[in-house]
This record gives structure tokens, sequence and C-alpha cells, in this order.
């Protein structure tokens, strides 16, 4: 993954999870205590998803390699970044449609 596909995937999860609205950045649940206590910044739970996003890329690479017929997006959904399956259909075309716009930038 390069660094211009990462910062893609930032963007794309930051919007989708809620952008400013957000609870925790990026609906990332495990800093969200950390977060909402003040004790974690912006730049760290930035700097985890950024870290699970290019371990979930090294884990689709793989399974590409076996076979996997989804692209990055389907897999993040089903996966990789979204945990809840009532919400896997509903994450991906959120995730296509905010691809998309970044794209058209």
């Amino acid at each position: 993954m390069t660094k211009a596909e990462l910062l893609q995937w930032l963007w794309v999860i930051f919007i989708i999870e809620g952008d400013c609205r957000a609870s925790v950045p990026f609906g990332w649940l495990p800093l969200k205590k950390a977060w909402q206590e003040r004790r974690v910044g912006f730049r760290s739970v930035m700097r985890a998803v950024a870290k699970e996003l290019r371990l979930e890329w090294a884990r689709w690479q793989k399974a590409k390699e076996k076979g996997e017929w989804r692209d990055f997006i389907a897999w993040l959904a089903q996966k990789g970044y979204n945990v809840s399956p009532n919400e896997w259909a509903e994450w991906e075309k959120n995730a296509r449609s905010v691809l998309s716009w970044l794209e058209r930038l």
C-alpha cells in the first residue's frame, strides 16, 4: 500500500465513520474511552487506524494469492474494519461512494 493509497483510505474511513461528529475519529472503538478522556489525540487515533489498514491490506493481498475474489472495499466491510454483519452492505456502499467522490476532487 502506497502512502497515497493509505491517505485515501484514511479519508474514506474518516468520512463514512462520522467525520468530525463521531464519538471517536474514524469510529475507532479501541481508543474511544481514551479519546473521550482526552488521553489520546487525533494523530494517535489516526496512527492506530493506519496500522490497521496496512495490516488488512497485507491480509487481503495474501488472501488474493489464495483466490480471494473481493476487492479491498468489500474485504474491509466484511472481514476487516467493519465488524458488524448488519452493516456490511451499507458500509461498503458508503465507502464506494466516498471513494468515488474523493477521486473526482
